[in-house]
């Protein structure tokens, strides 16, 4: 039996606009699936066809699919942001591009603008034979997970977890006078109890930078925590902070 889970993510970031391409990140009213997040699992799912060679390896894991909510709410742009294999990647972007609905397009000072989104699909095969890629790193019951059950949670979701960091974020003023910005990765681990622990700059922009956007990960509030077979386990979640100059 074929057991597909999909995790839907945003991706985290401090400032609201992509000044290259005019697509924004964060905006006051983000993009809305017809029917919303649950809505939109469904429907993915319903299209999934596990490719019969990943099947037959066992492979399995988590497919990062980027795609552009465009002003007409169509979806643009989809590539795959984090693959696992090849067959997997092709088919979850396969599904991403037959997605026909209509978005409600996000906002920003009432204006319909591009927005960059981001979804997580994961394909799991029922077995222990699976194959499952980078599923966990240690042993017992200190070992750290990449892919559980039930991912962790923000209190209050993605959207709740962008605004902190948002409103958390001071630009430094040493980064600001040397016109520096990009984008900061951030690990960190979400242990058992939710608390979070582990944090380090998985790719860093500049000293200034890494270290402000370290500093409000490690201050982010208890998660609820991730579960594999209905217990609490340590999960492994990155986030990417975008620092932007106007």
């Amino acid at each position: 039996m074929i057991i597909l889970g999909l995790v839907l993510t945003m991706s985290v970031f401090a400032q609201e606009n992509n000044k290259e391409k005019d697509v924004f990140i964060v905006v006051e009213d983000m993009p809305v699936y017809p029917g919303g997040d649950e809505a939109l699992r469904n429907d993915i799912a319903a299209l999934v066809k596990y490719p019969v060679a990943a099947k037959e390896k066992g492979i399995q894991g988590k497919v990062y699919i980027t795609f552009v909510v465009s002003e007409e709410g169509k979806i643009e742009g989809a590539k795959i942001a984090r693959g696992v294999d090849p067959s997997l990647d092709k088919e979850a972007l396969r599904v991403m591009n037959a997605l026909d609905k209509t978005w409600k397009p996000g906002k920003q000072k009432g204006k319909a603008v591009k927005v960059s989104y981001t979804v997580p699909i994961k394909f799991a095969l029922n077995g222990g034979a699976a194959k499952e890629k980078n599923i966990a790193r240690g042993e017992g019951s200190d070992a750290v997970f990449f892919i559980v059950e039930d991912m962790p949670e923000f209190p209050g979701g993605d959207e709740a977890l962008r605004k902190y960091i948002a409103n958390a974020i001071n630009y430094p003023d040493v980064a600001k006078k040397e016109g520096s910005q990009g984008k900061v990765y951030v690990s960190f681990v979400v242990e058992k109890d939710g608390s979070v622990g582990d944090a380090k700059i998985e790719r860093g922009v500049d000293p200034s930078l890494d270290k402000e956007a370290l500093r409000v990960v490690k201050g982010l509030p208890m998660w609820k925590p991730g579960k594999q077979r209905g217990e609490p386990v340590r999960v492994q979640y990155t986030v990417p902070i975008n620092f932007a100059l106007d």
